[in-house]
């Protein structure tokens, strides 16, 4: 922590109670920090994520896509893995 954060820590202790809600308040409209844009955040990723599956979905269902068997897509993974040096972890029941 620097010094000038230490400081207005130091400050905002000093504060009455309404007087630090306030200002926390005000912080939270001046640099966006409300709960709400989190939540809209969430949401929006969220509904991303849900066109994502449904465009996917109709590619499947129009057959634009080729799909893969386990086997074929293991082989992929492991060329990859293969490729890059790098050891894959594999979990097998």
């Amino acid at each position: 922590m620097t010094a000038t954060v230490k400081h207005i820590k130091k400050a905002i202790d000093s504060l009455a109670p309404d007087e630090a809600r306030e200002l926390f308040q005000e912080l939270r409209r001046d640099f966006k920090l409300t709960e709400d844009d989190q939540a809209d955040k969430e949401a929006s990723i969220e509904a991303e994520w849900d066109a994502e599956i449904d465009t996917r979905v109709k590619e499947i269902e129009n057959g634009t896509v080729q799909l893969l068997t386990a086997e074929e897509s293991e082989r992929r993974s492991d060329a990859v893995f293969a490729r890059l040096g790098i050891e894959r972890p594999v979990y097998r029941p």
